[in-house]
């Protein structure tokens, strides 16, 4: 029987838009490096962002992470300025996202039938921000992130504890998220049932989530497909 859903944070509930890239863009143009592409740069910070998370031998803040990416990129790129303070300019984006348009309907017509939560990689309070502005009915003893659980998707040990925080056994919980590392293939690890949210009708390989939407405005009717 299934009693809670967990949420993904950001690309599943909160549209994160161009702003990691704009924010690369001033970067890169106050290091004087308008010749780079601002999308492949980041696609480079990105994929090593997530190389450190996997990595590093000790747990650390998601915005110590960034500026440790950034500082490695600096190194390559031979960039003089200080990329300590340089990671501002991305890090001021951070609490700033706003929910997709169906979300908050979505979500208050689930919380009538579910326990709902979030398990996010991302430091507590930009994630905090945008909820309270978004205003989604998951209380804040549900909100569960890389920096409160001291683990990073796609870690066992992240969606264990909220198993165990939430009291459900892995069959009662249904993981919902649009990345198919993170958000299916991690919980499914434990036992978790999983839906993958394909905003972009992307292909998703030998991965197969339970299921497969690509709105949340079809969660509803596709639970009710899965649970009969």
């Amino acid at each position: 029987m299934l009693k809670v859903i967990v949420f993904d944070g950001y690309g599943t509930l909160f549209f994160t838009g161009t702003g990691s890239v704009d924010a690369t863009a001033e970067i890169l143009a106050v290091n004087g490096r308008l010749d780079i592409s601002p999308k492949a740069f980041y696609g480079e910070w990105k994929a090593l962002h997530h190389q450190h998370m996997a990595e590093l031998p000790d747990f650390r803040l998601e915005q110590d992470i960034y500026a440790l990416d950034l500082e490695e990129l600096y190194g390559k790129y031979g960039f003089t300025r200080d990329a300590g303070k340089d990671v501002e300019i991305m890090l001021r984006i951070q609490g700033t996202r706003v929910a997709f348009p169906e979300v908050k309907q979505v979500l208050e017509k689930l919380s009538e039938r579910f326990l709902l939560a979030i398990g996010s990689t991302t430091d507590t309070a930009p994630l905090q921000e945008d909820l309270y502005r978004a205003e989604l009915p998951i209380p804040s003893s549900r909100i569960f992130t890389s920096q409160s659980l001291k683990v990073y998707k796609p870690h066992q040990a992240f969606y264990r504890a909220i198993l165990g925080e939430l009291n459900v056994l892995p069959e009662e919980a249904l993981f919902v998220g649009d990345s198919l590392t993170d958000d299916v293939k991690g919980p499914q690890a434990v036992g978790m049932r999983t839906c993958w949210v394909n905003r972009k009708g992307e292909e998703r390989g030998n991965i197969c989530p339970d299921l497969e939407i690509s709105s949340l405005e079809e969660l509803p009717t596709a639970i009710d497909h899965l649970m009969r």
